[in-house]
């Protein structure tokens, strides 16, 4: 599977060819994919050890099911090897709460809204960090659904980082106050489509929504059928907060593993399955089902225990699995 650079790393994306290394080589299709998506994030973590008196944020940003998490783990895996110490934060601890997020034309919450988030608070929490390289971060109670009463202490070393993580970090209300000499914004997304000679087999948000119905329904308690209920608020939200900001982050991640749809589908298919004929996403599924089918069925033993895919399909060496309280705000 050869790589180009680009503006992100762009690999080869035809059916066909995936195809065949999952026949005659999956085993090494897996580890030059695998090795490939580290090598990039690997350049990234250099850039930042060269620059360890500059950076002292890390916003860390991308739709949902991007591998946001993983992604995170890993670069600061690789920064504390070279010495640099790094604190890991998600901004879901900075959500405000149940029934504090705006509302919708629907009359349901908007937990994809920047103003989900308790801003200032967020913003204090930045700016100490770069001020006076420690902070309190708040913490989420996703059982009650509302702030806790606790508070979690960061403290950076002179030349340790802070990667904030989540779908609003580059929106500017975040990091609107803040100087941007000391910010590095990264973006992460799924940025192919996966093609045959015909045209588009699956594209990349048909790739995240298939990474989340996996997910949703093996660690989040959730059945396919809302999972699909869901899809169109959350691809509404990122259309509105996401995507416009993209433009601004300096450096693009594509977190793309081609060879995902072949591991993914043995988990994916029955669930689609089980999508009713009166349902209105009956099509979608069913369709979904086709082309999934089409590829070549690989094993989940081949996915590396430290690949982002862990993410989506468990087994993941960096974190437990989330708690399924949490599925309405991700």
């Amino acid at each position: 599977m050869n790589y180009f650079a680009n503006s992100y790393v762009k690999y080869v994306d035809h059916m066909e060819q995936i195809n065949e290394a999952a026949k005659t080589d999956p085993v090494g299709m897996v580890e030059q994919i695998e090795s490939a998506y580290r090598r990039y994030l690997s350049s990234i973590a250099m850039t930042i050890t060269e620059n360890p008196e500059r950076y002292k944020i890390i916003l860390l940003a991308g739709p949902s099911s991007s591998g946001k998490t993983t992604t995170m783990e890993i670069l600061k895996e690789m920064l504390e090897r070279q010495g640099v110490r790094c604190a890991t934060i998600s901004l879901d601890n900075f959500y405000r709460g149940e029934n504090q997020a705006p509302l919708l034309e629907s009359g349901e919450r908007d937990y994809e809204s920047v103003d989900a988030l308790n801003l200032p608070v967020l913003e204090g929490c930045l700016l100490d960090l770069i001020g006076k390289g420690h902070c309190e971060i708040p913490v989420f109670d996703f059982m009650n659904r509302r702030p806790s009463s606790q508070t979690l202490p960061v403290a950076l070393p002179e030349k340790g980082v802070a990667i904030f993580e989540g779908i609003h970090g580059l929106n500017p209300r975040v990091s609107a106050h803040l100087p941007k000499d000391r910010l590095l914004k990264l973006y992460i997304s799924v940025k192919q489509d996966i093609k045959d000679s015909a045209g588009v087999v699956l594209s990349h948000n048909d790739l995240r929504f298939v990474r989340r119905v996996v997910r949703d329904y093996s660690f989040r308690g959730t059945g396919p059928e809302r999972t699909f209920d869901m899809w169109k608020n959350v691809l509404d939200g990122e259309n509105k907060y996401i995507r416009p900001f993209k433009s601004v982050s300096n450096i693009t991640i594509n977190s793309i593993h081609m060879y995902e749809p072949c591991v993914l589908r043995g988990k994916a298919i029955p669930l689609l399955r089980q999508i009713p004929p009166e349902s209105p996403h009956y099509n979608y599924a069913c369709w979904l089902i086709s082309q999934l089918e089409r590829f070549v069925p690989m094993e989940e033993t081949l996915v590396p225990h430290n690949s982002i895919l862990r993410e989506f399909v468990g087994g993941s060496v960096y974190h437990e699995e989330m708690d399924p309280l949490e599925e309405e705000y991700k």
